[in-house]
């Protein structure tokens, strides 16, 4: 299994290195590079369009209160980090532990598993759009699974509450989670 280098938003912006401050805006972007994916944060006044190679973005703000909460990032961008997990033969592990969680938030649906050449897959469905997917199942320790998930927890992160963030844009299939922020 791969690594990435995860980590939560440094509140400082990639282009200028400022802090960005309690209270204000940010944009988090997920860029895939030939080093993997990686997250940037940018100070909403730095923010003009998202980056090269960027396969999902959001706009977060800085929180002033209840410091320490963790929330995820909107479902559209799930869906499309899950879309580029899922799709590369390095991630299988991570794109398992991500289906897993996308089912428990109910963003895809569990239809069934199938056997292919002695492997198990799930079969999954987005519920909005329809689309399929199929993702090699794993038999994974819990450590494993804990590691994963905080890796995942870590690269997703966002300090805005999910019911005031606009997630009625479900990605189109072979788009990346890309929209107008509100």
């Amino acid at each position: 299994m791969q690594d990435f280098e995860f980590k939560r938003c440094a509140r400082r912006c990639a282009s200028t290195d400022r802090e960005i401050c309690a209270g204000e805006s940010y944009f988090s972007a997920l860029i895939e590079s030939t080093d993997g994916i990686q997250r940037m944060d940018f100070a909403e006044s730095e923010w003009t369009a998202p980056p090269e190679g960027c396969i999902g973005w959001w706009k977060s703000r800085i929180p002033v209160l209840e410091k320490g909460k963790i929330y995820w990032a909107p479902n559209r961008v799930l869906l499309a980090f899950f879309e580029s997990l899922n799709a590369r033969n390095d991630q299988v592990e991570t794109a398992y532990v991500m289906a897993l969680l996308l089912v428990r938030k109910r963003i895809l649906q569990w239809k069934d598993n199938i056997n292919r050449n002695d492997v198990e897959f799930m079969q999954l469905r987005h519920a909005g759009t329809k689309k399929k997917f199929e993702v090699k199942t794993f038999e994974l320790d819990p450590a494993q699974i804990q590691t994963i998930q905080k890796e995942l927890a870590e690269q997703l992160f966002t300090d805005q509450a999910e019911e005031t963030r606009d997630d009625s844009e479900e990605p189109s299939q072979g788009t990346s989670a890309q929209g107008e922020p509100s």
